[in-house]
């Protein structure tokens, strides 16, 4: 089965202090706050409420503590030991930017101002959206078998817009909540929570 066919499950990790900062983490490791590891156990708990249709996913996490921390507490719900770290899902690197706060980076003249810029735009030591699409487009299209995948904001825009074909502006306004898991399966992005579907 081709990898575009095949079911794939998204998740963003669960809060850090960080995000709740506004920080730009990129390469950074942090660890998931106490919010962060409440909505870890409630995607969890969503995703084991159908652990059968889950039994023969394959699960992949980035290798970033964050994520780590979010995939723990979906394998252990799942009882799933099985997961394969893969650095081509990190997140993507911000470079001279990690560290200091959105606002700041938004504020910036070398920031474009247009969202067709900001996906080709590459920060200083770091790397672009275009990057990112290439990157996780690699890892997505060796993909054999129905995936379960645990990273991050940005690269999560990248593998969404990879798996349903969007352009770069719809890439780089993509939203990736926490707490929630997203469907990419048949070339949709469908987001669910606590409460059911989400738009």
């Amino acid at each position: 089965m081709a990898s575009e066919h095949l079911p794939l499950i998204f998740v963003r990790h669960g809060e850090t202090d960080w995000n709740a900062q506004g920080l730009i983490q990129g390469s950074f490791e942090t660890d998931l706050n106490e919010r962060g590891l409440m909505q870890a156990q409630i995607v969890a708990a969503l995703l084991a409420e159908q652990a059968d249709r889950f039994h023969g996913f394959d699960l992949w996490v980035s290798p970033q503590r964050r994520a780590l921390q979010t995939m723990a507490r979906i394998s252990t719900a799942l009882r799933r030991d099985d997961v394969t770290v893969d650095a081509r899902v990190r997140e993507l690197g911000f470079g001279v930017w990690e560290g200091r706060p959105f606002w700041e980076l938004k504020a910036s003249p070398v920031y474009p101002a247009d969202a067709d810029g900001r996906f080709f735009w590459r920060p200083e030591g770091g790397e672009s959206y275009e990057d990112g699409v290439v990157r996780v487009g690699e890892w997505h299209g060796a993909l054999t078998s129905p995936t379960l995948v645990v990273a991050h904001g940005a690269i999560g825009r990248c593998l969404m817009g990879n798996a349903t074909g969007l352009s770069p502006p719809e890439i780089v306004n993509l939203s990736t909540p926490q707490g929630c898991y997203c469907d990419l399966s048949n070339g949709r992005i469908e987001w669910f929570d606590a409460n059911g579907k989400r738009a």
